[in-house]
Formats: structure tokens, sequence, C-alpha cells
């Protein structure tokens, strides 16, 4: 039961956009359980409470986005009561730290921030967002160019790519398939998938799409547990020739199953080459998971 004796506007101090402080008294005890899941408990007798307006607004953002989503900044303009350019600069806010997002179609959904704090899963856009910036670092650290994939019906399915600057390099677009099991990438998902799983995900026939893809379940098992124990894949031109990758899979209870790769043409791919791309991407692969719950 709330029994609070003034309202937050008879107190308030600060800008007219409500980055200052506001005081609060109330007279009573009491416990609320609020949209994300929180209990806040408040005991004051004839106590000041000071409460930064822009925070209270940000916080009421992502709640209202946390019980229906998307809404549209008309929406949120009405239930936030607060001038249109503070909450313009709030939204840019929200959406640079990643609590919120555009649906792409003139809605504000929840970010990958908000989802990961459990507020809702993420879904692939939400995973776009997440490594993104992960993606281009890699890509201007190894100069070479990174892919974002997924597992569909047995094959690999490109989500996401950053392209080498270099004149000789691998332009595999979003949308592009490959059948998995000739893929570092479509490797490192397959390994991560439970047994249960595995055995749907498996073709049932292997073809040759250059002289070195594995063509039999035998060799792919066999590849896949070693890629367990490394903990990241490799395609030795297993599916187009001239073309060496290494990848590692995003494996989270709050990520849809994804993989990310670098591709190299076999010229540049030399041993220190190899060992500097898997150090990367196993940096890569920690810092977005180090960006999730744990």
């Amino acid at each position: 039961m709330i029994d609070d004796e003034a309202a937050d506007a008879s107190g308030r101090t600060g800008d007219e956009d409500g980055h200052g402080d506001s005081v609060h008294r109330t007279r009573t005890t009491y416990a609320h359980s609020g949209s994300c899941g929180f209990v806040v408990w408040a005991a004051v007798e004839e106590k000041q409470a000071p409460s930064v307006k822009s925070a209270e607004r940000a916080l009421r953002l992502v709640e209202l986005l946390a019980e229906r989503e998307p809404r549209s900044f008309t929406e949120l303009y009405r239930a936030l009561g607060m001038p249109k350019s503070s909450l313009h600069a709030l939204l840019a806010s929200l959406a640079h730290h990643g609590w919120i997002a555009d649906d792409g179609r003139g809605g504000v959904s929840l970010g990958y921030r908000a989802r990961a704090m459990g507020l809702s899963g993420l879904d692939e856009s939400d995973v776009l967002d997440l490594v993104d910036d992960v993606m281009e670092d890699l890509r201007t650290r190894l100069d070479e160019t990174v892919h974002l994939a997924r597992l569909d019906d047995g094959d690999v399915l490109y989500l996401a790519s950053k392209f080498s600057l270099q004149a000789l390099g691998v332009r595999f677009r979003p949308g592009r398939r490959m059948p998995a099991y000739a893929t570092a990438l479509g490797k490192a998902m397959l390994a991560a998938l439970p047994a249960s799983e595995l055995a749907g995900a498996l073709p049932g026939e292997y073809a040759a799409l250059t002289p070195h893809t594995l063509t039999s379940e035998a060799a792919l098992t066999t590849e896949l547990e070693r890629v367990r124990a490394a903990g990241y894949a490799e395609d030795h031109e297993e599916g187009t020739v001239g073309l060496q990758c290494v990848a590692v899979a995003l494996q989270h209870a709050d990520l849809p199953l994804v993989a990310m790769s670098c591709s190299v043409p076999v010229p540049r791919m030399a041993d220190a080459k190899r060992a500097e791309i898997v150090a990367a991407l196993l940096d890569a692969r920690s810092t977005v998971l180090g960006r999730l719950r744990p």
C-alpha cells in the first residue's frame, strides 16, 4: 500500500528539463514491486528524499517498454509528460548506451542491454546491435573481413559483414547461405548444440563443395570434437577454394545461437596470422558475452 503525502512536482528544484533534484516528503513506510521486478522499500518520517528527474524519466521509459513494445514517440511523450526536445535527447542517450533501439518501423523498443538484464529476450536484431562495434573493432584490428551468422535448416545464414579494405578479400553479403558442415561458422555452432539438437542439424548427404570439404558424418563428428576442445572452429578451403576461416560461437542463455568469424585469402593466412585471428576472436567473444548477465 502506498500513501504518499506529497507529489514530486510540488517540491521540484532544478532546470526546466528536469536535470535537477526534486524533494519528496512522506510519513509512511511501504513496499512496491515495479514492472522490472525490483522491490523498493522506503521508511522515512518527514525526511527529504532527493530524486533526479532525468533518471526517473529514463527508468520510467524503460518500464513502459518492458510493459509493451514497440511504442511510438507520441505515446512516450504523452506518458512521460516531458518537453519533446528533452525526450529526443533522452531517447538518443538511451539508444547510444544500448537500453533502447529503433524497431525499424518508427517505433521504440528495448535495446540489448535492457534485454540482457532480463526485461525481455534478445532477438536477432538485438544481437546485431550487441556485436556491431565488436565486429568493427575486429575488422580494424585484423584488417580482414568479419562475419556474423546463424544456423538455418542445416545452413549457415549470414547476418552481417564488415569487409576488409584490402584489394584481395571476401565479399559474402548478408543473406548468403552455405552448408554448415563446410564452414567454420557452421562447425562452431554445430559444436555448440546439445546432442538432442545436433542430429537434426546434420545433412542427409555431404556434397563436396571443394576438394577439401568434409564429406562424411564420421569426419564431421571428429572435427566437432576438436572444435569443442579448442573453443574455435577452422575452415581450410572447405567451402570456397582459396579461402580459410576461423570462427567462434556466441553461446549464452540470453542469445539465439550465432557465430562470428574472420575470413582470409589463403596467401595471407600464415601461422602467425592464424594465431592472431584466434586470439582476437576469443577476445571478441569475451567482450560480447561480458555485456550479458552471468
